[in-house]
């Protein structure tokens, strides 16, 4: 497969994690574009991303999902991949990601396929294996296997097909279910469980926990869909 990525990564307040993250994209001998989309940070994130290089755009509303969507309408390639910019995802896998996309309509990358490295220390051990267990019931209603996975490729034109809403967190959710009206095909990449680069995840936020409660409810409401998704998992 042949084209430039526009590697979108949403940032809040990770003036160490986006340090890391485009350390390792800078050193990726691909044709692509890094644009960071800024949702009101109050720390160096700003500042460190240019010093590494990326397109800064700084958007005046907080939430993933806004940003997710303000990167994509200010970006120039054919592919997309997302990445969150806390240091918990390998840039390196970014390559591999490109080459599997010619056999399939999202690749989405999975720290819970083999849990690598998530006894590492005691936060991949909550993350990666106290919390998946909390959530079994819950996630064994998605044909993959971290449906809230924050690194994802995908072509516009998928992008686009999915139609996504959300504002928040809740936009990778949403992607899941719309992947599987759309009866896409997935293809799921294993990559290692890494420690946040600064901080807890925001996902754990108390501002989040509305979102947390909604995903649930959402996930009820549009389970009947999921058995349609056409998941490959890469061992």
């Amino acid at each position: 497969m042949k084209g430039m990525i526009s590697i979108i990564i949403p940032t809040l307040n990770e003036e160490k994690g986006i340090v890391k993250t485009l350390k390792e994209i800078n050193k990726l001998k691909i044709d692509k574009e890094v644009l960071v989309v800024d949702g009101l940070s109050t720390d160096n994130t700003i500042k460190n991303a240019q010093k590494y290089g990326a397109k800064i755009i700084l958007e005046k509303r907080r939430g993933k999902g806004i940003a997710m969507r303000t990167g994509v309408e200010k970006s120039k390639g054919d592919v997309v991949c997302f990445l969150d910019g806390d240091g918990t995802y390998p840039p390196r896998h970014i390559p591999k990601m490109f080459e599997l996309l010619n056999n399939c309509d999202v690749v989405v990358a999975s720290r819970l396929l083999k849990k690598e490295n998530a006894n590492d220390s005691l936060y991949t051990l909550f993350l990666y294996r106290f919390y998946p267990l909390f959530l079994k019931k819950y996630f064994k209603k998605f044909k993959t296997s971290e449906p809230i996975t924050g690194m994802r490729m995908l072509r516009k034109e998928t992008w686009k097909k999915l139609n996504l809403k959300s504002n928040d967190f809740m936009i990778e959710l949403e992607m899941e279910v719309s992947m599987a009206k759309n009866k896409m095909k997935v293809i799921e990449l294993p990559i290692p469980c890494l420690k946040r680069a600064g901080g807890h995840s925001k996902f754990f936020y108390p501002r989040n926990w509305k979102t947390v409660w909604n995903m649930r409810k959402y996930v009820k409401q549009n389970e009947y869909c999921l058995k349609d998704l056409n998941v490959v998992s890469i061992k």
